[in-house]
């Protein structure tokens, strides 16, 4: 090969292996974006479940209480 033809097939290596260096980082630039997204909404969706077991224990807790209310007489009736 002559210097020319060898400079620039060492220039062509060269300009692929960065090519190739950089979709690596690029793809692991996106892994890790991701992953973010992935824990962020792993987090809202822990948040959602504890709101929801609050709702449902308030709910449980009216409920038991108005059954309790509603099995007590009235103390405001006073037969004659």
């Amino acid at each position: 090969m002559r210097p020319a033809e060898q400079l620039a097939a060492e220039r062509a290596r060269g300009h692929r292996q960065l090519a190739g260096q950089l979709r690596l980082a690029h793809g692991l630039a996106a892994l890790r974006q991701a992953r973010r997204k992935e824990l962020r909404a792993e987090r809202r969706l822990v948040t959602a479940w504890r709101r929801a077991a609050e709702l449902r224990d308030t709910a449980e807790l009216r409920d038991t209480a108005e059954l309790r209310d509603a099995a007590e007489p009235a103390n405001w009736y006073v037969p004659r």
